[in-house]
């Protein structure tokens, strides 16, 4: 195999790339990488473990579990802050160990970020118009170029104070594991030292969109602030926001390249993939200034209007922490969130006080969030105009921009999902279809606020969330 980038075509190139899989990997988990084996081949049997360089080589790993792999455990919820700081000091102390010198530091120029980047914008230029918007593009390499224009002194002292090192490479969540309670970390770039010797708040960036993109913003500053106390790096945020928009930029023209290859098979992935793409490119125009942060955005709406879809599209391609009115309501109430709930309308964990109280920790965890300089968006009912205008209140006093977004639906729509969800599991709202009659008047929409955005919740999700991000980009787009 020949891939101009990675020629494969001889058995001693082959070799030499596993033998540097194992050298790099081993630098993070040498309990994982066992050893280089040879793979033979007699009379249709394949042996593993010939004598050395009679067969095909492969790398020796030792398996690892599925359920512990990172991208799992967050589809099951099942990671929480404590797990990302964990990881965050672990990132660090292999950080610490990482090699340096004057061929690895050379990668960490200013020449060489642009470099970097002006290959991503040629490899994108296919693409322009279909997994990417002209005007998001535009923007982005705008920011990138005055960026590296006015902080490349920043770049130069970051070289000098030894921050450019050999470091992972690939470091998004599907490269960590969790196993035997251990945290590790896998799958190194080892074809190109160009992508893996960078500054060391390039890789922490790289993982840090991830949770968000997994819309785990939460995790993400978490995982930042508990790298950042352990490395003793405080210069580290200041440059995160560049380095994850080129991170999720990266992944964003991943999955182009990845679309192009799809399009000459039948039955390929290309609607998700586009979409994929499209998620990852709008976090990049994020984090290049395309939203002022922090901000408030509010998805309101009545039960089953997909305002908590919506919240968790935007979270993840805005980079947003995620607050839920249905989550808050049963964490207080020391219950898992998917426990389905049998209160009746206004009473046990739905009555007036309860409910007071659900809102008031929702203005409480968007404060903490706002005050530390990170956006949030907002996931609840917000049927009463009351509990509306605290919110206004908070964000004139945080001097915050504040956008609601209210999903719109019909109610033979909204039935009907009630209809459906009432069979589905992992559902966290307790929203009920015999309770509709209350639910529905005790909702007063939002006419108080011109500036409400409303969209169609009776589209397909993606469709919705496309309108959603046009409207919050023409807001500011025409301000």
């Amino acid at each position: 195999m020949n891939l101009g980038f990675l020629d494969f075509t001889s058995i001693e190139q082959r070799r030499a790339d596993c033998d540097e899989e194992l050298r790099l990997n081993r630098r993070f988990s040498p309990q994982v990488y066992l050893g280089v084996v040879d793979i033979t081949e007699q009379n249709g049997h394949y042996r593993v473990g010939g004598e050395a360089g009679s067969g095909e080589p492969a790398v020796w790993m030792r398996r690892l579990p599925e359920d512990g792999m990172l991208p799992a455990k967050l589809a099951g919820g099942d990671v929480d802050t404590r797990l990302a700081r964990r990881i965050g000091r672990t990132l660090a102390k292999l950080h610490g160990r990482a090699e340096t010198g004057p061929d690895i530091e050379a990668y960490g120029s200013p020449s060489s970020v642009i470099a970097n980047w002006q290959e991503n914008f040629d490899q994108m230029g296919p693409f322009i118009g279909r997994t990417i918007s002209p005007a998001i593009n535009d923007e982005i390499r705008s920011y990138v170029q005055e960026f590296v224009g006015q902080q490349a002194a920043l770049l130069e002292r970051r070289v000098t104070e030894g921050h450019v090192r050999d470091g992972h490479g690939d470091l998004h969540a599907a490269s960590v594991c969790i196993a035997d309670g251990q945290i590790v970390l896998f799958d190194s770039l080892q074809f190109a030292p160009r992508y893996r010797c960078a500054d060391l708040a390039s890789e922490v960036a790289f993982l840090a969109m991830d949770f968000e993109y997994h819309g785990r913003g939460d995790l993400a500053w978490a995982f930042v602030d508990s790298y950042v106390r352990a490395s003793g790096d405080d210069e580290l945020p200041s440059l995160l926001d560049f380095y994850m928009c080129y991170r999720a930029y990266v992944r964003g023209k991943v999955r182009s390249l990845r679309l192009a290859q799809t399009e000459k098979v039948p039955g390929g992935e290309q609607e998700a993939l586009i979409a994929e793409s499209r998620g990852y490119f709008d976090l990049a125009w994020a984090h290049a200034g395309g939203l002022p942060r922090p901000l408030m955005v509010v998805t309101m709406g009545l039960p089953a209007s997909g305002k908590t879809t919506l919240a968790r599209a935007l979270a993840g391609r805005l980079g947003l922490v995620h607050l839920s009115s249905d989550v808050a309501r049963k964490r207080m109430a020391g219950i898992p969130p998917t426990r389905r709930g049998s209160d009746e309308f206004g009473s046990g964990l739905y009555d007036p006080a309860m409910t007071r109280n659900t809102y008031a920790a929702l203005r409480r965890d968007a404060a903490r969030w706002l005050r530390r300089g990170r956006g949030v968006v907002v996931d609840a009912t917000f049927g009463n105009p009351g509990e509306r205008a605290q919110l206004r209140q908070l964000a004139h006093r945080l001097g915050v921009d504040l956008h609601v977004v209210l999903c719109d639906a019909d109610d033979d729509t909204l039935i009907a999902r009630l209809k459906r969800r009432a069979t589905e599991q992992g559902v966290v709202s307790d929203a009920r279809i015999e309770l509709w009659p209350q639910l529905r008047a005790a909702f007063t929409p939002p006419d108080e606020q011109a500036s409400v955005l409303r969209v169609d919740a009776t589209r397909d999700t993606e469709e919705t969330v496309e309108q959603a991000l046009g409207l919050l980009r023409a807001r500011y787009r025409s301000s």
